[in-house]
């Protein structure tokens, strides 16, 4: 019987025989073939605080490569006398914080500052995410000061650039409007002179890769490129008693949901009061696919980002959050996942949050959910 070396025809044999699939060529990935480009956005703000709302107006964001995010630095100095910072505070300077694709799609739109806060804090872009033990984080009642960092997030993975945006048409720029709140909204007691706010932009970015490298082809957008996550906000009135929340923002794959409880005042509702049901429930399609005692909950929150029981502190969990992600498949933390937890759902999807609320107030859900475009999975 004729093996691999005798060939008709007396040629030498390859390992390539007739009918076989030649061997793949090499394709350096996205994020080897390219590099991290950062810069300023071009937008740099200061606006006194007032006793109402500021619109500070819509920027445009420069054209470069494919956007990952933009950081903001927001500084708040100049104040005068003491004042006390309200619970969701320094965060609530900004509120309407929206960013529009060329076409005018909203990508994401957090309502506070608080918002997208707890975006970065609970949804793993980066290594370390509390933005509290941030070296750039500070507040201070004398003045009402305060200096912090948020990131308004494009890309869902650093590690594989999954969610990266083109960016390479200035006649077609993405644009970010933002409000400057009114001091009754960041102080339960405001400073005796209200202070200036300042807002910077950075813009992150991956470069263009050229077509090839070290002759070497190289993928020159990233994966799934357009796969687009957004972030978004429900609020349901709850009454006391059992409850069953159905979740309306449905119809992509869900990556992250974080809810909110607050009291009639709009105070969040600390996770000692069993305000919040102390068994709830999360059901997909009438079917129950989590069921679990709060504490619980709060254990596995802290097994996911590592944030424990020094609430409303640097490196504690927030009162009256809870996160619900499907984001830990990789190594048991949130972010930098595979992909392959995501939950798929149709605008049919039936996705409720059930259980005994002990006091009436509003549930509020931040949704994180993932439009793809292409195989956004390992296999």
């Amino acid at each position: 019987m004729p093996n691999a070396m005798m060939t008709s025809g007396g040629t030498a044999a390859g390992t390539e025989g007739r009918g076989q699939t030649p061997s793949p060529v090499a394709v350096k990935p996205f994020t080897r073939a390219s590099m991290e480009h950062r810069e300023s956005a071009g937008i740099d703000k200061t606006v006194t605080m007032s006793a109402s709302d500021q619109d500070l107006g819509a920027f445009m964001v420069p054209a470069y490569g494919y956007v990952r995010g933009l950081v903001l630095l927001v500084e708040v100095t100049g104040g005068a006398g003491t004042a006390v910072f309200a619970g969701d505070s320094p965060w609530n300077v900004l509120k309407n914080i929206i960013v529009q694709e060329p076409n005018g799609s909203t990508i994401c739109q957090f309502n506070s500052g608080y918002d997208l806060y707890l975006a970065n804090k609970f949804s793993g872009y980066r290594g370390y995410n509390d933005p509290k033990k941030m070296p750039v984080y500070s507040t201070n009642v004398t003045g009402g000061t305060a200096k912090f960092a948020l990131r308004i997030p494009f890309e869902i993975s650093g590690r594989s650039s999954l969610g990266a945006l083109p960016n390479q048409n200035s006649a077609a720029a993405f644009q970010l409007r933002m409000t400057l709140a009114a001091a009754s909204n960041v102080y339960t007691t405001s400073p005796t002179t209200l202070p200036n706010v300042r807002i910077r932009v950075l813009t992150e970015a991956w470069d263009q890769p050229a077509v090839s490298s070290d002759g070497v082809a190289n993928q020159v957008t990233p994966p799934a490129m357009n796969t687009t996550q957004f972030w978004s906000k429900q609020s349901f009135p709850i009454n006391p008693g059992v409850q069953s929340v159905r979740l309306n923002r449905v119809g992509n794959y869900l990556r992250n949901l974080i809810f909110v409880y607050r009291d009639t005042t709009g105070a969040r509702v600390p996770f000692s009061s069993n305000n919040f049901p102390t068994l709830p429930s999360i059901t997909f399609d009438t079917r129950p696919i989590d069921t679990v005692i709060s504490d619980i909950w709060l254990n596995t929150m802290y097994e996911r980002t590592g944030y424990g029981n020094q609430y409303d502190q640097a490196g504690g969990l927030d009162n009256g959050v809870w996160v619900y992600d499907f984001a830990h498949e990789f190594n048991g933390a949130i972010g930098q996942e595979m992909n392959d937890g995501w939950l798929p759902t149709l605008a049919s999807t039936r996705l409720e949050l059930g259980g005994n609320f002990g006091v009436a107030g509003t549930l509020e859900v931040l949704t994180n959910d993932v439009s793809v475009s292409g195989n956004v999975f390992t296999n």
